[in-house]
């Protein structure tokens, strides 16, 4: 991607300026969840969207994995590592040095939770079920928690604390915690991959 004031050239995964003024310089990549309309207003009931007749819809093509991509953007991937299937979701999780993947279709009876680089992390989870980012499961005290699924939603073991999507402590011992967000995103595989080809994946015996 370029940007119109600069004419910089962005990666669209991990948001570094490969070419133009600006060229190594990186943007601060904020947690974005993913999630079903039903359950964002269920925590959000007073949300309001955008008008989507914009007159653009036209421009507006929504094509996954690596077969829909043409040209030069396809020439700049390389190799694909087949671990995955392609097209297959992936939690990309960075820290430290070290990138991991979270597989959506890995999911089990309990949230994902590793260490990545030292960094204990857990993907949590929305109302529905759906995964949506990694946080660091250290408390500022040192405590290190570890999370499980109950009654539909996310509580740490430790303290029974519940756990919205974002990291935030609902009720109980921890209510109004917030846990630091660690710089993740939902991707497919063949990008993740692509940027991060030494990537470790959840629950793969590699």
């Amino acid at each position: 991607m370029v940007d119109d004031v600069t004419g910089t050239s962005w990666g669209h995964i991990d948001g570094l300026a490969v070419a133009g003024p600006l060229a190594g310089e990186q943007l601060t990549i904020l947690p974005l969840h993913m999630t079903t309309w039903g359950a964002w207003l269920a925590a959000h009931p007073s949300t309001t969207v955008i008008d989507i007749d914009t007159g653009y819809q036209y421009r507006v093509q929504v094509r996954l994995g690596r077969d829909a991509l043409r040209g030069a953007f396809l020439d700049t991937l390389g190799e694909l590592d087949e671990w995955l299937l392609a097209g297959e979701l992936v939690i990309g999780v960075l820290a430290g040095s070290e990138a991991m993947a979270f597989p959506l279709a890995a999911r089990g009876d309990a949230p994902m939770q590793a260490d990545v680089d030292g960094v204990p992390v857990v993907i949590l989870e929305d109302a529905e079920g759906a995964p949506s980012l990694a946080y660091h499961r250290a408390l500022s005290d040192g405590q290190v928690l570890t999370f499980e699924r109950r009654d539909g939603a996310i509580y740490d073991v430790e303290t029974g604390t519940p756990w919205s999507p974002s990291g935030l402590g609902l009720e109980g011992e921890l209510a109004g915690v917030q846990l630091t967000f660690v710089t993740s995103f939902f991707t497919e595989w063949y990008g993740w991959a692509a940027f991060h080809p030494e990537t470790d994946i959840y629950g793969a015996e590699l």
